[in-house]
């Protein structure tokens, strides 16, 4: 079964709105400082949540990406090792996709 039209679906999905709440904290930050704190998360959720594999994905020394995790955690004030948290960051990160495509579709 393919899921990515499930998925796409689920992103144009209104329901997700309050996920995409969740990753706005992240975004303002990105934004403000030039961070990269939304990647950070994409990257850790695609490595399975092993902190020192999203490291070397991105390049980074595993203190520098534990220290964007932690301030993940801050800035949401969510706990990634929690299950059910990091399925509502994950959702989040989703509904973001749409808004992320929009952008680069309609300048």
């Amino acid at each position: 079964m393919d899921i990515e039209p499930l998925l796409r679906e689920l992103a144009e999905d209104s329901a997700l709105e309050p996920f995409r709440a969740l990753i706005e904290p992240l975004q303002d930050h990105d934004r403000t400082r030039g961070s990269d704190l939304v990647l950070t998360l994409r990257t850790y959720f695609a490595a399975g949540g092993n902190a020192s594999e999203a490291a070397d994905r991105l390049f980074l020394h595993r203190n520098s990406m534990l220290y964007r995790l932690e301030r993940v955690q801050r800035l949401t004030g969510l706990d990634l090792k929690d299950d059910r948290v990091a399925l509502a960051l994950r959702l989040g990160l989703l509904a973001t996709e749409r808004g992320e495509r929009d952008a680069t579709e309609h300048p």
